[in-house]
């Protein structure tokens, strides 16, 4: 199965739950546009009530059917189908039925993980989005910017510019601290394994205990394997 693709379109239904509720006649007091505090007021409305969440989850998978179908769209051109969207390989002409069905994105470059559990992609914007990866953070997008890059390569050079980011990435003094709030970081440690601990204490841990290795194989190896297998076919 294809793991990197080119040029695909991501659609999604906005706002999916309080757009449905709404559409069927629910009276919301809620902010629409606080995407927060809509989420923890439907989150309320949902909790403890299964009957609302079945009728939630079919209506959901109800309107995307509806317009796959209404777009004939081929199985071969859903790339990916999420809870509340699509990743497609073509647009749709029809994205305005009883309930809206928005582009959200267009992805120059996307790239699975082996397992197409997770992905990478570069907007036509230049832009990271990044799904499936947990405690995912900013600076990370660097390197998925680089390894995307390397997709335009051809064979040798991308090959020769995957060795140079892991040899990149296993030499940087960084000690790859993950933000946990304003005030705490995570860091994965030889020896203690993940501790969180504070900003001004994480300045004074070595660079030489951090294990690099496990943050290698949870943020880059899923996609620069994918890349290099990509490359073998």
């Amino acid at each position: 199965m294809t793991l990197i693709y080119h040029d695909v379109y991501l659609y999604d239904i906005e706002a999916c739950h309080y757009t449905i509720l709404k559409n069927m006649g629910y009276n919301l007091n809620v902010d629409a546009s606080d995407k927060l505090q809509r989420n923890i007021y439907i989150g309320k409305l949902m909790k403890g009530n299964p009957r609302l969440i079945s009728l939630l989850r079919k209506t959901t998978i109800s309107v995307i059917d509806d317009y796959l179908r209404e777009n004939k769209v081929k199985e071969n051109e859903i790339i990916l189908r999420q809870y509340d969207g699509l990743i497609l390989t073509r647009k749709l002409y029809q994205t305005n039925l009883h309930i809206p069905f928005n582009i959200r994105n267009i992805f120059e470059v996307l790239v699975f993980s082996v397992d197409r559990k997770k992905y990478i992609a570069l907007d036509v914007n230049d832009n990271i989005t990044v799904k499936g990866i947990s405690h995912h953070y900013e600076k990370m997008n660097q390197i998925y910017y680089k390894l995307i890059k390397s997709t335009m390569l051809n064979r040798e050079a991308m090959f020769r510019n995957l060795d140079k980011l892991k040899h990149t990435f296993f030499q940087s003094n960084d000690i790859f601290a993950i933000p946990v709030d304003d005030k705490q970081v995570k860091i994965i440690l030889k020896r203690y394994g993940e501790v969180t601990v504070s900003q001004s204490a994480a300045k004074f841990i070595s660079n030489e205990d951090i294990d690099k290795s496990k943050y290698f194989q949870h943020y880059i190896e899923p996609f620069s394997k994918s890349i290099a297998l990509e490359h073998l076919r």
